[in-house]
């Protein structure tokens, strides 16, 4: 039987051990899922459901982690990096967060919004003047614009612009932000501005319309005013050399239902000299540097205690600005909305989560929520085409509420 004072002393080396391997991976404070009012056993659920996915051969690999009450109480990895090289998954592997770049852009463009830069219902020509003669389809004709594309409409995806996917952008990588902006509205629109939600490209041009409003490239400004002051130092559009091994392979499911290489270190564009700052997928990140993004967020704009954006900028981000929008419900339903930069949940007691509860994911397999009622941040990383054919984001979401205990 052991005595009292081992008893102690086993306890604090169990915590001190546990505290070494999340600290290990991140550079937030951690505490024991017991002790923030999680299930131990069923995050160990979480996990067992997570990998099964790896084991399956779904997907090559996975990172999951959790923040509650500002301490981090659960990080895992899981699988490889590489399947050929079979490199094991490490806890500051850089993956493509893809969409999971709006918000981000999203939240620059804010900034500049609250100092007095530019108004939402601007119409963009103010500032960029080729949006001043749009055209539209409709039906089989082409017809000039009633409305006037505004800077709301980008942030909100009602600009009437389409969706791009990876190899849109690979036809026109060559381009700078600015002529890429340029070239991409000289083809009519696909709705009528401010009419429709329609999920696109419109991102890209947030992203150039903080170049001229701070004089600034894109990169510049989002490294002074966000990465550097949240201290994200593997956040970035182009990999340098040194951290290439980091990078982890992005797969697709080929015809045989097999893992089949479809970016990796040696062919990867990221490696090269980015012309193209794509604002609406372009980034690369750690789970540890987006952890520290999605904090901010949770923590109303403020991280160690540094006012990244106004508590009240990010209110009316996180407002429902697709009321009144066609295909709204499509997308959405009564219980989901879209803000400036990220999807919102508006009813308790959902499977989306907490009311409030706000975020985005990436086509390339990465989530993120913040659940403000919940005091919570919880994210994964993968690199795949078929998450949402698993449904990944779902499951995952149920399995983190199903952990909480109070």
């Amino acid at each position: 039987m052991l005595h009292k004072n081992s008893l102690k002393l086993s306890l604090k080396t169990i915590l001190f051990l546990f505290g070494f391997l999340l600290n290990a991976q991140s550079d937030f404070e951690t505490s024991s899922p017991e002790l923030e009012g999680f299930s131990k056993e069923k995050l160990e659920i979480l996990n067992a459901e997570m990998h099964s996915f790896v084991d399956n051969k779904d997907i090559s690999a996975i990172q999951t982690a959790i923040i509650r009450n500002g301490k981090l109480i659960h990080f895992d990895s899981y699988g490889n990096s590489d399947i050929s090289e079979k490199d094991a998954l490490e806890s500051d592997d850089i993956f493509r967060i893809a969409s999971m770049t709006k918000p981000i852009v999203s939240v620059a463009l804010m900034m500049l919004h609250e100092e007095g830069k530019f108004k939402l219902n601007d119409p963009v020509y103010k500032y960029i003047p080729e949006f001043k003669n749009l055209t539209v389809k409709k039906r089989k004709k082409t017809k000039p614009v009633k409305n006037h594309v505004k800077i709301i409409d980008l942030l909100r995806h009602s600009a009437g612009l389409n969706f791009k996917g990876p190899d849109d952008y690979r036809k026109v990588i060559d381009l700078s932000l600015e002529e890429y902006t340029k070239e991409s509205i000289k083809s009519p629109l696909k709705f009528e501005p401010g009419t429709t939600w329609w999920y696109s490209y419109a991102t890209d041009i947030c992203g150039y319309l903080i170049e001229v409003l701070s004089q600034e490239k894109l990169d510049v400004f989002l490294k002074s005013r966000i990465f550097d002051p949240l201290e994200m130092k593997d956040t970035f559009f182009e990999l340098p050399n040194s951290k290439l091994d980091r990078l982890t392979t992005l797969y697709v499911v080929d015809e045989n239902k097999e893992l089949v290489s479809f970016d990796n270190k040696t062919n990867t564009p990221f490696k090269d000299k980015v012309i193209l700052l794509n604002g609406s997928g372009g980034l690369l990140s750690t789970s540890d540097d987006y952890l520290k993004f999605s904090f901010m967020l949770l923590n109303n704009g403020l991280y160690n205690e540094k006012q990244i954006i106004k508590k009240e900028t990010l209110d009316l981000m996180k407002e429902d600005h697709s009321l009144g929008l066609k295909y709204k419900k499509l997308a959405f339903g009564k219980k989901k909305g879209f803000g400036l930069g990220f999807e919102v949940v508006k009813e308790d007691g959902t499977k989306f989560g907490s009311k409030g509860t706000f975020g985005w994911g990436g086509m390339f397999g990465t989530y993120f929520r913040v659940d403000p009622k919940e005091n919570m941040v919880f994210m994964y990383m993968t690199q795949s085409f078929e998450t949402y054919k698993l449904k990944l984001a779902e499951k995952f979401r149920a399995l983190v509420y199903e952990s909480i205990i109070k």
